[in-house]
């Protein structure tokens, strides 16, 4: 009994009491905000990151090569913090806009190498039956070379939003208010972390695991098989 009394006033004092548990509701919309802007926009920017790093021009392709090994190795707090207190410091942009630009360019030059590997791993003979059967250089990449990647990359890929959502965490350096933050914010006041903290790491592996299986059904993509690449030869 009294092991339930101790968790009930817990649970008040962190979640109920001046209604604290919407910290952790902001903290996740922010979360959230911030996981899947820098997804997004880091997978298109990651697909031109990666169709520059296979360029043969090598004015083009030096640079992009040295800039996503830069950021694949910056640790992401100190990432946020050159971007917040250097590079962007006289934009007049919000902290979360700094944030989504810093954490899209970390996660395109992470998904730039995971598309280089993916479309190096396609045959060249199945590009150039393609070829012979008519189709243009365009028509091979997006119905042979793309289909074929997308499925090398995907696990790799479902893995980079976790990592992406994770990376999001050290924002509180700029005041974001997200769901670590907001485990901070409720710690301070209680001076009780054990329950805001075990929560919270609920709700990133619940939204991990909920949003990589709905987002990212490996069961339901249609393939283009080296079987199917035969019968169209």
């Amino acid at each position: 009994m009294k092991m339930m009394a101790k968790l009930k006033d817990t649970f008040y004092w962190n979640l109920v009491y001046e209604d604290r548990y919407q910290l952790i509701l902001e903290g996740l919309k922010i979360t959230l905000l911030l996981s899947l802007s820098a997804f997004v926009l880091g997978s298109l920017l990651g697909v031109l990151f990666c169709m520059a790093k296979r360029s043969r021009h090598g004015w083009l392709r030096v640079p992009v090569r040295l800039f996503t090994s830069l950021m694949t190795k910056l640790p992401p707090l100190l990432m946020l913090m050159i971007f917040a207190y250097m590079i962007l410091v006289q934009t007049g942009l919000t902290p979360v806009a700094i944030a989504i630009v810093a954490f899209t360019l970390k996660c395109a030059s992470h998904l730039s190498d995971m598309f280089v590997a993916a479309v190096a791993s396609v045959s060249p003979g199945e590009v150039e039956a393609a070829r012979t059967l008519g189709y243009s250089k365009w028509q091979a990449f997006r119905q042979v070379v793309l289909p074929q990647a997308f499925r090398q990359v995907l696990p790799l890929y479902r893995t980079q939003f976790v990592l992406t959502m994770q990376d999001t965490s050290v924002v509180s350096l700029l005041a974001i208010q997200d769901m670590t933050r907001s485990v901070n914010i409720i710690t301070s006041r209680t001076l009780d972390p054990i329950l805001a903290l075990v929560l919270v790491a609920i709700v990133y592996l619940l939204l991990g695991s909920v949003i990589t299986k709905v987002a990212f059904p490996s069961d339901k993509i249609k393939h283009f098989t080296r079987e199917e690449g035969e019968k169209c030869r």
